[in-house]
């Protein structure tokens, strides 16, 4: 027996064993023994709000907010990040892409063509853990690199070892709990843009940061509404990007 017929707006499907039925066809019996069964496309997905929520999702996307960081860093302040010559400039802003989202971005479609993901939305917790480990290992290399041959650049080896640091959180928490991973991204930059605007006078971040909170505003929604996460989930990843964010600007900047 299977329940298909499965209003908009749920975040999930259940299926009901196939056992013979018994004699108890109770409410309780038939909740006790449906299975939970994540989908590949949720149905509220599929309307205009569900869609516009997605492309909110991707446009977002963990693996783009570091660049988007660095780029805006890199067009406001290139010499307080230390790369006034434009050629460095652009020669760095590559290396970043190709260490933070290029091969990450890469390993993880790999690991989901052998089958080691089975979702790109990576809805179950299961998912996560190996494009999460294999991330924070680049990541971890990136930020190596970065402290032993461009040690010179110390904003930016500074965020992207607040970067990483958030990244293994987010990690070992993925071991047992589904955190948004959405919500820690965009609020740890978030506390680094706060950090900059106090702890270095950036008083030229100021619109900036208004608008990267309104679009942690509409990414936080656009996930909620997708079902992608609870709230708990969502405010919990708000706080460990905001606190490691600003933490690592005002403690060791």
């Amino acid at each position: 027996m299977k329940i298909t017929n499965i209003p908009k707006g749920w975040g999930f499907y259940f299926m009901l064993d196939n056992q013979p039925d018994s004699n108890d066809d109770s409410a309780h019996s038939l909740i006790t023994r449906a299975k939970y069964i994540p989908s590949e496309l949720l149905p509220v997905r599929k309307t205009s709000t569900g869609r516009a929520a997605l492309v909110v999702s991707i446009l977002l996307h963990p693996l783009l907010l570091p660049t988007y960081l660095f780029l805006l860093l890199f067009w406001m302040s290139p010499s307080m990040m230390g790369v006034s010559n434009d050629d460095i400039r652009y020669r760095i802003l590559l290396l970043l892409i190709v260490c933070t989202l290029l091969i990450p971005l890469l390993s993880t479609y790999m690991l989901y063509r052998l089958g080691s993901v089975k979702s790109l939305h990576m809805e179950d917790r299961q998912d996560r853990v190996f494009p999460f480990v294999s991330t924070t290992l680049f990541y971890m290399l990136t930020t190596y690199l970065f402290v032993k041959q461009l040690s010179a650049l110390y904003l930016i080896t500074l965020i992207l070892g607040g970067t990483t640091f958030c990244l293994l959180v987010m990690t070992v928490i993925s071991f047992f709990w589904k955190i948004s991973v959405h919500s820690t991204s965009i609020a740890g930059i978030v506390g680094f843009l706060i950090g900059l605007y106090y702890h270095y006078a950036a008083v030229e971040y100021f619109y900036p940061l208004l608008l990267v909170i309104i679009l942690a505003g509409v990414l936080m929604s656009a996930r909620l509404y997708l079902n992608a996460h609870t709230p708990a989930q969502v405010l919990a990843g708000a706080a460990v990007g905001l606190s490691i964010g600003l933490g690592t600007i005002l403690m060791m900047g």
